[in-house]
């Protein structure tokens, strides 16, 4: 079985977790880490659009679409 080597980002969150004591401290942690992932996504989504010219009409378009696949015709 292959090893993985850890970068320094996630040994630094190991150590703080040597002073977690509680499972609500645990959740707590656990619940900033989403956050900040969450963050992290809604900024590259937010690029992503500007980037291809993606509006919010764009994507309410989208979501009213009504794309058939063809089954008769194979």
């Amino acid at each position: 079985m292959a090893t993985t080597q850890l970068n320094p980002a996630q040994l630094n969150v190991l150590s703080l977790m040597a002073y977690i004591d509680t499972e609500q401290e645990q959740q707590e942690l656990q619940d900033i880490l989403l956050q900040f992932y969450r963050k992290k996504t809604d900024r590259l989504l937010l690029q992503f659009q500007k980037e291809h010219g993606i509006t919010q009409d764009t994507l309410e378009e989208w979501a009213n679409e009504h794309v058939r696949t063809p089954y008769g015709n194979r």
